[in-house]
């Protein structure tokens, strides 16, 4: 029949294209659920933060520096003295008036061993400073007696025997006071220290130099005032040469560490070995060698090279 229509109905057809294209936007979904799912950071939205997880190792920060043990004074008749000589070593604990008397001590052998010198016999009471000399001699600043006497012994018997002499050492000598530890005894005259509870004074030549409140302290120029030569805190001095050695703690050291002030110059401190073993909280004494620094702290006696 002329001008007639043939094939599939116009709402059939629509029906069909509707079908397309809910089809298509399934499969479009699927797909993109899929591509997501194996590729989540590929999208067009800024990637989300990546999550972290600990498990019992941080990495990240650095770790932090482990604080200085403190140094507590030690009680004054524990305060120590050490002097090395060529020919024999020296050592004491200070004693004190009217309390523990001193325990003076001389090595022949490098320190393996030691001898009781203490010379009793004159009623020592405390010890105030000890050198050696002469190869295997010594000399103290002493105080004796219920008085507290200050005198000045030498020996020339090896420790045997102890004799006054006040005309040769007490003229020359730089110590504390026996009597009252916020006094330092020059030959000039006395002059107060840094602090009312002074301790360890070595000197030598024209440096004098201590230990008050856990800081090591250097006499200026004008013999009359003090500078502190800081560090992490001193135990102990000595006096090399025009240079000031201290022993006391440090972050890096988990013994006693040693730092050497060049000229006595608070601005040039240098690192000068570790006694790793030894207690910076035990009672302490230094004294330097031509091998090194000989550090007597506690039960340990060690020398650090260098």
């Amino acid at each position: 029949m002329a001008g007639g229509r043939s094939g599939t109905p116009a709402g059939a057809q629509w029906g069909a294209v509707a079908l397309v294209v809910v089809l298509a936007i399934v499969v479009g979904a699927v797909a993109y659920i899929a591509y997501d799912r194996a590729n989540p950071d590929g999208g067009a939205q800024s990637a989300a933060p990546v999550p972290t997880f600990s498990l019992g190792v941080e990495s990240a920060s650095p770790t932090p520096t482990e604080a200085s043990p403190d140094i507590a004074a030690v009680a004054r008749e524990d305060d120590r003295f050490l002097s090395i000589g060529s020919g024999a070593w020296w050592r004491s604990t200070a004693g004190v008036c009217g309390g523990d008397e001193p325990l003076v001590e001389r090595s022949d052998d490098g320190g393996q061993s030691w001898t009781d010198v203490t010379g009793r016999y004159r009623d020592i009471t405390a010890v105030a400073a000890l050198d050696a000399f002469a190869e295997t001699e010594a000399e103290m600043v002493v105080a004796v007696g219920e008085g507290c006497e200050t005198q000045g012994w030498r020996t020339f018997t090896q420790g045997a025997f102890w004799e006054p002499y006040d005309d040769l050492v007490l003229s020359a000598a730089r110590y504390v006071s026996p009597a009252d530890a916020g006094v330092v005894e020059l030959p000039s005259g006395a002059i107060d220290a840094p602090c009312a509870d002074a301790r360890g004074l070595h000197a030598a030549g024209d440096v004098v130099a201590l230990v008050c409140d856990a800081q090591a302290w250097v006499l200026d120029a004008d013999g009359a005032t003090w500078t502190t030569l800081e560090t992490d805190g001193a135990a102990a001095v000595a006096v090399d040469g025009a240079d000031v050695v201290v022993a006391g703690a440090a972050s890096d050291c988990a013994g006693i560490a040693l730092t050497r002030f060049a000229g006595a110059d608070p601005a040039q401190p240098a690192a000068a070995g570790c006694a790793d073993e030894a207690d910076v909280t035990a009672p302490t004494a230094i004294a330097v060698t031509g091998e090194g620094t000989v550090v007597w702290a506690g039960e340990t006696l060690t020398t650090v090279s260098g």
